[in-house]
């Protein structure tokens, strides 16, 4: 969003996408426009979508400002009003009050829904944050630490990335208590982080893979466990298992083929120290023990989905037959 002092505030808006951070970043850049015309102690009312109906979300935003001359009434969650709501909220659109700034705030939309389309055509403005590419990430979280006058080096980069995913609010609070840390140090490596980085479930998963490649049976099987009793649907487990396989295939089929170092990075298109993981891992298979490994893992992903048998079960089974000699 376009925070320049000249542009003129509009009367609504509207600011969405799959990112909470992003929207929060924005929304916080909103505020201080309009603080500079308004005494938000006494002129801002915050509501939620599904939860607060629209009749006072308008009764707020049709209110006269208080020693001020604007109002911010912010809806998040907006993409949760219900159709009643926003057929009432859309007549307030076409016609807003002049005194009042109305910010909606909205998870992931396609521009076909009916809250993008009531606010576009009514004249407010749309903004989509959209995050970093996947390969954008480890570049985003240097930057961030630069923001915090630290360097970390592109191994430590990718090794946040890895281990907490690829939610900004969570890498943002990583970053943060890292640098809270290390007040002193200005230049971080692996080793300086490793410790400090708390582990996302898809982090956990890939414990779970990484084992499976170094054919550990008793610690997949109490990762495993850890990860269901914990509810970890089986849907997010067996695709990154999967994954896990058709790299180490990938991976044995270009070490045969003579092509290691650099020329793993490139093919793969993965970072060096994930790509070193996986080189050694898939000395651990066969060309043949690898191949019928990704065999089960394709005929378990078909059996949960035709419902052949318990989630549980499939997958117990499918890591003892990874992990037997008999794969």
């Amino acid at each position: 969003m376009k925070t320049s002092g000249t542009k003129a505030l509009k009367l609504v808006y509207l600011i969405y996408g799959g990112q909470r951070l992003l929207l929060e970043e924005a929304l916080e850049r909103l505020k201080g426009r309009i603080a500079q015309q308004a005494d938000l102690n006494f002129n801002y009312e915050e509501f939620r979508g599904g939860e607060d109906d629209a009749s006072a979300i308008i009764q707020a935003a049709v209110t006269f400002p208080l020693m001020s001359e604007k109002r911010l009434v912010v809806v998040k969650e907006a993409e949760k009003l219900s159709p009643t709501d926003l057929s009432l909220l859309a007549d307030y659109v076409k016609n807003p009050s002049p005194h009042t700034c109305l910010v909606l705030v909205a998870g992931k939309l396609k521009k076909s829904s009916r809250l993008y389309k009531v606010v576009k055509e009514s004249g407010g403005d749309v903004y989509e944050y959209k995050p970093p590419s996947k390969r954008g990430y480890p570049q985003w979280i240097k930057d961030a630490f630069l923001k915090r006058n630290k360097v970390v080096t592109n191994a430590a980069a990718d090794y946040i990335f890895q281990t907490v995913g690829q939610d900004l609010h969570n890498l943002k609070g990583e970053i943060e208590k890292i640098c809270l840390f290390h007040e002193d140090k200005k230049r971080l490596d692996v080793a300086d982080i490793q410790s400090l980085v708390s582990k996302s479930a898809e982090s956990t998963i890939f414990d779970l893979v990484g084992c499976l490649g170094q054919r550990d049976e008793a610690k997949v099987l109490a990762i495993l466990d850890n990860l269901l009793q914990g509810r970890e649907p089986l849907e997010r487990i067996l695709p990154m298992i999967i994954r896990h396989f058709r790299l180490l295939l990938k991976t044995r089929v270009l070490l045969e083929r003579g092509v290691d170092g650099a020329g793993l990075v490139s093919e793969l298109k993965l970072p060096p120290f994930v790509v070193d993981g996986y080189r050694l891992q898939s000395r651990n298979f066969s060309h043949k023990q690898l191949k019928r490994a990704h065999e089960l893992l394709l005929d378990a992903d078909l059996a949960t989905k035709t419902g052949r048998g318990d989630p549980r079960f499939v997958l117990e089974m499918l890591t003892m037959k990874i992990l037997g000699e008999g794969v």
